[in-house]
């Protein structure tokens, strides 16, 4: 199958929202914990992403420490994403909105490396320089100053030409659907072109700290809450069952 292109075929975006991933902030940089790790890796301290595993005892208030310092959610969301069929087959955008409202935009071109290690550091990079690689094209990028309104907008900008726009924000009080039935439904009422956005929360615990009510319509898939890339994943399935699969069978019959 060809891939997708900007004007021609329908498009899932996921939006990580208020994901926990940032620098070590400059008040904890002489932190114990932080120098040790930042003079092993031969990095200062203001060099350093913040993570729970390495810099747990950083944090004395209970909500922040089960919180904060999780790159590997980004890790995952995007290891999963990149590697789809849907992504392969170019209907599927991926975008990072972090704690600090920067955004972090991934083409879907990108090879993530698979070792943690080695994105880490990629994205310790990326915080200092603001794109990776550096140069005129490059794969990953971020920006500042971008609330979670300012993301949707340029969300929507990337869709396709004449596509109607649908944002769902996932929530574990919101009302609860079958992700593929819903994805269905909306590509047998729009008929055509759709550009779907939906809102993951990107932290471990706790509620969106960004409102999420410019979402047309707040769901769950399941009764429990879930992580991310299990949300990421049917999502993803829903959309390309619903979408892509289906109109290859219709092309067949």
């Amino acid at each position: 199958m060809e891939r997708l292109e900007k004007d021609s075929g329908s498009l899932l975006s996921l939006v990580l929202v208020d994901t926990e991933i940032e620098m070590v902030p400059e008040r904890y940089w002489s932190h114990p914990s932080v120098v040790v790790n930042a003079r092993k890796r031969k990095k200062r301290p203001s060099q350093v992403l913040l993570d729970s595993t390495l810099h747990h005892s950083i944090f004395k208030d209970h909500e922040e420490r089960n919180r904060r310092g999780r790159p590997d959610i980004v890790h995952q969301f995007l290891l999963l994403g990149l590697e789809s069929m849907l992504n392969i087959d170019g209907g599927l955008h991926l975008y990072v909105h972090t704690r600090n409202d920067e955004l972090i935009t991934v083409s879907p071109e990108t090879r993530l490396p698979k070792n943690y290690n080695r994105y880490y550091g990629l994205f310790e990079e990326l915080f200092r320089s603001g794109s990776v690689p550096q140069g005129n094209d490059p794969l990953i990028k971020l920006r500042h100053t971008m609330k979670l309104a300012d993301v949707l907008e340029e969300v929507k900008k990337s869709g396709p030409d004449g596509a109607k726009i649908i944002i769902i924000g996932l929530h574990h009080e919101g009302d609860r659907i079958n992700a593929y039935e819903k994805m269905k439904e909306i590509v047998k009422v729009n008929d055509e072109t759709v550009h779907v956005i939906c809102l993951i929360g990107g932290f471990p615990s706790g509620d969106y700290r960004s409102n999420i009510s410019i979402a047309e319509m707040k769901v769950s898939l399941h009764d429990k809450e879930l992580k991310a890339w299990s949300v990421e994943m049917e999502l993803i399935s829903a959309f390309y069952n619903s979408y892509i699969r289906g109109n290859q069978t219709s092309e067949e019959a």
